[in-house]
């Protein structure tokens, strides 16, 4: 078990490694983050499967800046039990894929405010509030998605259906890079093309 799961974590590194050589040579093409792309990496080995989604929180919650309001605070905990399910989100072709575990990261999204910082900001003008969400982080937060796979039988496993379009509107692309054991690949997915055949 435990040369399985070092096995897996070695392969992942050298994924996330290729995927960053990749990521920094489309950055060198994209000036900033597109609003309705996301990005999706998928890593099979043995029975494990791993799959990482990227999205600017707009695609996401409908904004980038932190939460601050009692709306803004539900929608992003919607989005976050949204996320949550995964069975809405994917489906496999076959191969008896069972999720171990889901890490959703919105952290990015939620404003912690300590009592101090509280009390001074409540005191701030409007105007000097507003400018203060402009300024904070840009305006670009990420929201980041893990999902962990155990699998009875992955040589069964030829396709992968998204059903984040239809659970996030504002989607509209989703960069798909995969790598398996015998090959990899990649594709761009959309609404009217959802499905990842390996």
């Amino acid at each position: 078990m435990t040369t399985i799961r070092t096995s897996f974590g070695f392969f992942s590194s050298i994924f996330a490694v290729s995927c960053l050589s990749q990521a920094h040579a489309q950055q060198a093409n994209l000036s900033t983050h597109v609003h309705g792309v996301s990005e999706l990496n998928i890593v099979i080995e043995g029975n494990k499967l791993e799959m990482q989604l990227r999205s600017p929180a707009m695609n996401i919650v409908g904004f980038e800046h932190k939460a601050r309001t009692e709306q803004q605070i539900l929608k992003v905990k919607q989005s976050e039990l949204k996320l949550h399910d995964h069975s809405a989100l994917f489906s496999f072709s076959s191969g008896g894929c069972r999720l171990t575990q889901a890490k959703i990261d919105l952290s990015d999204l939620i404003e912690h405010k300590t009592t101090e910082k509280y009390a001074h900001d409540h005191h701030k003008s409007e105007l000097d509030h507003n400018h203060e969400k402009k300024d904070e982080h840009g305006d670009h937060n990420e929201v980041v998605a893990h999902y962990y796979y155990d699998c009875e039988d992955m040589d069964d496993l030829s396709s992968l259906s998204l059903g984040f379009f239809a659970v996030f509107t504002a989607m509209q692309q989703i960069n798909s890079i995969w790598i398996t054991t015998s090959g990899e690949g990649a594709a761009a997915l959309t609404r009217s093309n959802k499905t990842i055949t390996f």
